[in-house]
């Protein structure tokens, strides 16, 4: 365990909740949709408050695809139902469409298998998400509605296709009309099912979507160092409404961490670039990935890590246990979080949500949500987890008023907001300043072994994953002999080129396990915006297990794992070959 140091405390005591609340209701006078001139009003502020700090700021224009819900019309035998419709979704033709109603529940492959919903109108249970809307289509409904738990409907986008498509994604966005109710309208969509079992429902809805200017805003501190090497911290300045907590409350936490890591600057061994996106809410995460591929080659040779933040301080969000973190990243979470509020980190997987655009790049990444409520506190929890990738053990969703007219100043809490500003400023600190990048090969090569024993497990005698594992685990043998040499090379007194040389293995090291880990694209391109087991590239394993012995389908998905598995094997290699020069390195600095 490591402790604060005397300048952490320092740093932790100078945060201001009063600043925070401040910056955070000068951010959500407005509301922000991609690409408005109210949206633009808030990178004003944010703007000049970083030059006020004395930072030189560039407010990237780029081209993204941008879906903003304007109406919809919702009714059932003639009883009119409050109802929102969601961006990416396309319109219903002009006069709406008037098709039978029918309940499937969650919607599940079993529901869609005991229901026939072709050429009829869903109603599905929970908030709605991609995966869902999907299966929707792909079971031949007309249109869905979801009927939300919450008495406040929550805005969504449906898309699985991350940042905007491309001639091969185009076709992956949705081709149905959704929409959402509140659990009071959904009450009374129940009650007519229960009366009619497929009662006639009128729908209509309008969706502005198409190409548009949005803005990124960025401002940088070099380090001293390693100045051409920085941390990537961003959050979105898009919201749904006035969108306080998600995230006026994020991106005012990043201008207080700014202001409070300033007085330290000449300790900056390395950068600090603040990113602020547009182009979250309404294109799927548009402006975070239109920035990784406009600055592809930077970020791929110089940033060592992507910490983001998104809807900190609720009302009520004391868990601070659960957050995103991987397996390179998740020790230095847990001692900042242990030294500030005496609780032990667990570390939720990163699902594919969130800002998340660097993976393909191999870039480490830290938080997303640094809070959350207690679990049974917000009745589409469970969604919301399903949505982000997974549930954490203690974690219950970050306010009923995510993604709603509710989102207010009022549902933040200023010491909570505060609290969650000492965390972040803590973790920048030691990644801007500590000698050698605090970052865990080890931890990320054994996390990695063991999800490629659970495919080989798995996969049993349909598929050899045996060379693979072999190979794994002489990666996992010399990423712990190289943590254990940067450990003991990190007591010393290391020479500014040698410890430049060894960060740059590490970062280098840390690429090649990500990539394996989380990312089944090339470095150039995105994985879809849904749920992805670890090590994406043995996902079709499950394919072949559910595909005859013998038949066409499973030499096509063992054609398929071959090609994945020879990309897994080189990418092994590459780890093996990067940590080999790491070790080579360190025990040079040692004679």
């Amino acid at each position: 365990m490591r402790d604060l140091s005397k300048v952490e405390k320092s740093i932790a005591e100078s945060v201001s909740a009063d600043r925070l609340m401040n910056d955070t209701e000068a951010i959500a006078r407005w509301v922000r949709l991609s690409g408005t001139e109210d949206e633009a009003k808030s990178f004003d502020h944010a703007e000049g408050v970083l030059r006020e700090m004395g930072l030189e700021t560039i407010r990237h224009i780029g081209m993204a695809y941008v879906s903003l819900p304007e109406s919809a019309l919702l009714s059932v035998e003639g009883t009119e139902v409050p109802a929102i419709t969601h961006s990416m979704v396309p319109d219903t033709p002009e006069g709406g469409i008037e098709l039978p109603l029918v309940y499937v529940g969650r919607g599940t492959e079993t529901d869609y298998a005991e229901t026939d919903v072709r050429g009829k109108i869903a109603l599905i249970d929970g908030i709605a998400i991609p995966t869902k809307a999907h299966a929707a289509e792909e079971a031949g409904a007309a249109a869905c509605v979801f009927a939300n738990s919450d008495e406040h409907v929550h805005e969504m986008i449906v898309s699985t296709v991350w940042g905007s498509p491309t001639p091969e994604t185009r076709d992956k966005l949705p081709k149905i009309p959704v929409v959402s109710v509140g659990s009071a309208a959904a009450g009374t969509l129940r009650g007519i099912l229960g009366k009619d079992g497929e009662p006639t429902a009128r729908l209509a809805t309008k969706v502005r979507s198409g190409w548009a200017e949005i803005p990124t805003l960025t401002a940088q501190l070099d380090g001293t160092e390693e100045p051409e090497k920085f941390v990537l911290f961003s959050g979105h300045i898009d919201s749904w409404h006035y969108g306080a907590m998600d995230n006026g409350s994020a991106d005012a936490l990043m201008l207080e961490t700014l202001r409070v890591l300033l007085p330290h600057r000449e300790n900056f061994r390395r950068g600090l670039r603040l990113a602020f996106w547009s182009g979250h809410s309404h294109g799927r995460y548009a402006g975070s990935t239109w920035y990784a591929d406009h600055l592809w080659e930077d970020l791929n040779d110089n940033c060592v890590l992507h910490l983001n933040t998104d809807s900190p301080g609720g009302r009520g969000a004391t868990v601070v246990t659960e957050g995103q973190a991987m397996a390179e990243t998740r020790g230095l979470a847990a001692d900042v979080i242990r030294s500030l509020t005496g609780e032990e980190f667990n570390g939720s997987r990163f699902g594919r949500s969130g800002d998340q655009s660097f993976m393909s790049l191999g870039i480490p990444s830290l938080f997303m949500f640094v809070s959350e409520q207690p679990p049974g506190q917000d009745e589409s929890a469970g969604d919301v987890a399903e949505l982000l990738g997974g549930p954490g053990a203690k974690g219950g969703g970050v306010g009923w008023w995510w993604h709603t007219t509710e989102d207010t100043v009022d549902k933040l809490d200023p010491n909570l907001l505060a609290r969650d500003t000492r965390i972040y400023a803590a973790v920048t600190h030691r990644l801007l300043t500590d000698v050698l990048l605090p970052l865990d090969l080890r931890a990320s090569a054994e996390e990695l072994l063991g999800h490629l024993r659970d495919w080989r497990e798995k996969a049993g005698d349909r598929f050899d994953l045996t060379g693979a594992v072999s190979r794994a685990e002489e990666v996992a043998d010399l990423a712990g002999s190289f943590q254990n040499r940067v450990e003991e090379f990190a007591s010393g007194s290391p020479e500014p080129g040698v410890g430049r040389d060894v960060n740059e293995t590490i970062r280098r090291g840390a690429s090649d396990l990500v990539r394996l880990n989380y990312a089944m694209s090339d470095r150039f391109d995105q994985d879809p915006a849904v749920g992805q087991p670890p090590v994406p590239l043995l996902a079709p394993v499950d394919d072949l297990l559910s595909s005859a012995e013998g038949s066409d389908a499973a030499h096509e998905w063992l054609t398929l794992l071959v090609r994945n598995r020879n990309r897994l094997l080189h990418g092994l290699s590459e780890a093996k070959k990067t940590l080999e020069a790491g070790i080579a390195l360190l025990t040079d600095a040692e004679a």
